[in-house]
């Protein structure tokens, strides 16, 4: 089922995840008991945002219009840069709401992490030559759809009580690591550059470039230590 996510239900549930995974660190004070309740709340409301995020408007909005590689709009990349200061300021925001959680991205300096995911979106179209934009924009659905299903797993097997109270942890900490880094990437789609935003503020000759540029960056959270690369290659670490 589809439906609108807003970008203060991604920071609740960021706020959440962060609040979940310090709770239940090694140096947590909090009852077992507490910690559990921490990470099922967190896993089911992570899992409720994923589930309605793959078919929201603002995500399929990022849908690119053709077919055409990626490795077509790296030229527009730099000439787009001046057009993503909301990003920045984005960015600005969500790094003062955050306290740093081990294993979470770190935003640091705006601009080098806009600068980060240039240069990583450069890197895959320029390796992957024929990569083309929608299938970039189906890997990045595909990966969401797969850490979808591991945070509900998690917060099924709290409803549950299957597997042991140590395996729950470990699976809901794992999944909730890659939720969080996944819901700054949504947050920074649905408070940096809304689709009203990109055709008011971008010109036309940008928007295929932007859209690249924050899809990439989607499917790149939702699976971190997997680079992003045509489906047919199959995964790939690095």
């Amino acid at each position: 089922m589809g439906g609108n996510v807003s970008f203060d239900e991604i920071e609740a549930v960021r706020r959440h995840v962060a609040d979940a995974l310090l709770g239940s660190s090694a140096r947590s004070t909090l009852s077992d008991q507490k910690q559990d309740e921490l990470l099922a709340q967190a896993c089911t409301e992570a899992c409720d945002i994923l589930v309605r995020w793959v078919n929201s408007p603002a995500w399929e909005d990022l849908r690119p219009a053709g077919r055409g590689p990626i490795a077509d709009v790296i030229p527009d990349w730099q000439r787009v840069r001046p057009f993503l200061e909301p990003l920045g300021a984005t960015l600005s925001r969500l790094s003062e709401r955050r306290p740093g959680v081990s294993g979470m991205p770190e935003i640091g300096d705006p601009k080098a992490y806009i600068d980060r995911l240039i240069t990583q979106a450069e890197s895959t179209g320029r390796l992957y030559r024929r990569f083309s934009r929608e299938e970039l924009f189906e890997e990045a659905t595909d990966r969401i759809r797969v850490l979808q299903s591991s945070v509900c797993g998690a917060a099924a097997d709290f409803a549950k009580g299957s597997k042991t109270r140590a395996q729950r942890r470990a699976l809901a900490r794992s999944a909730l690591k890659a939720a969080g880094s996944f819901l700054l990437s949504a947050a920074l789609i649905l408070g940096g550059l809304t689709p009203q935003a990109l055709a008011h503020d971008i010109p036309e000759w940008g928007h295929e470039a932007v859209k690249v540029l924050l899809v990439h960056h989607a499917a790149q959270s939702a699976q971190p230590a997997v680079r992003v690369a045509p489906p047919q290659l199959g995964p790939r670490l690095g």
